[in-house]
């Protein structure tokens, strides 16, 4: 009896269900449904409409519900952004296993030019084997090298920018020195 009776319920469900109408909103103007959406609700977030083809121009609507205007890149900035990564900071950064504990981060960057200061990926990994040095409870290690690292770091140009890493490789040296 139970089984008819849950059954016979499904059936009463599924046929509700088919008669609702479920819509969501999208990006697209004036209410009409966007074509090629698959019947996947709020394309809005993922979707982009394109406003100029030759700037690159596209307005999104955010999760909140509120439309924005991407700006597009030309050509020109696009190459010179795309030449920088490749010449300048070598491509994509390949770190092989065990990289920070086979050698020294100092005497590889005195010895080796191609290891430059000036690029943020350098920097990071710098500032990474202190955290190693900190986590592995090395505190007076880690202070020196964070020493050295602060005023490697206060020389270089667009200090500014530099900011936010010279405050953290300040509060690792507080941390160090207040463990030792």
């Amino acid at each position: 009896m139970f089984k008819k009776l849950s059954i016979v319920l499904s059936e009463m469900i599924g046929k509700e269900l088919q008669k609702l109408q479920i819509t969501a909103p999208t990006a697209v103007e004036n209410g009409a449904s966007a074509p090629n959406t698959c019947g996947r609700p709020n394309q809005a977030v993922t979707k982009p409409i394109s406003l100029d083809s030759t700037t690159g121009e596209v307005m999104v609507r955010k999760s909140t519900g509120k439309t924005k205007i991407r700006k597009g890149q030309s050509t020109e900035e696009y190459e010179s952004q795309r030449e920088h990564f490749f010449e300048v900071e070598k491509g994509p950064v390949c770190t092989p296993e065990g990289w920070m504990t086979k050698e020294g981060p100092l005497p590889r960057l005195d010895s080796d030019p191609d290891f430059d200061i000036k690029l943020k990926q350098t920097r990071q990994k710098l500032t990474s084997h202190c955290h190693l040095l900190y986590y592995r409870k090395s505190y007076e290690e880690c202070a020196q090298l964070c020493q050295v690292l602060i005023s490697r770091f206060d020389v270089l140009e667009n200090r500014k920018k530099l900011e936010k890493e010279i405050q953290e490789l300040a509060h690792m040296l507080q941390r160090c020195k207040s463990s030792i």
